[in-house]
């Protein structure tokens, strides 16, 4: 749904074929926010059981880190790799500046701490059962991750 949201949005905007080509590279900056959270959760010996794209969005299924410093830093490595993707989409021609915005977007969005973000989790891993849980929803948003699985 999200994939499909995408193609259309970049295609309505661009012609086809850049359309479709903002589409796969966001796509791309989908997968590549989650492989951050596999980056991440790899240099804290953390296992990863699955990632991949849902109905719902991007997603990573892993264990919890020992410590709840682990779960921050798993939590921000996702957008910490949109932040790092700003700057090289810039030279994408044509679609650049869109695919750029859309990375920082994903990245600052994902940090707030609203339903299905990396920003709850990271609120919940600092702040423990003080954080409000009945905020966090079972099914993911069409951009941030599912918060049972990063």
């Amino acid at each position: 749904m999200v994939v499909a949201l995408c193609f259309l949005l970049e295609i309505a905007t661009f012609r086809f074929q850049i359309g479709i080509i903002g589409g796969a590279v966001l796509l791309l900056s989908l997968l590549l926010h989650e492989f951050g959270h596999i980056l991440g959760a790899a240099a804290l010996k953390v296992p990863v059981r699955e990632w991949g794209i849902s109905v719902y969005g991007a997603y990573v299924i892993r264990a919890r880190g020992l410590r709840s410093r682990d779960d921050v830093l798993i939590s921000l490595a996702g957008p910490i790799m949109n932040l790092l993707l700003v700057f090289p989409a810039l030279f994408l021609p044509h679609i650049g500046i869109q695919i750029a915005c859309c990375n920082l977007e994903l990245c600052v969005l994902n940090l707030l701490p609203i339903p299905s973000s990396d920003g709850l989790r990271i609120a919940r891993s600092l702040w423990g059962p003080a954080w409000p849980s009945n905020a966090v929803s079972q099914k993911s948003s069409p951009v941030l991750d599912n918060p049972t699985r990063t």
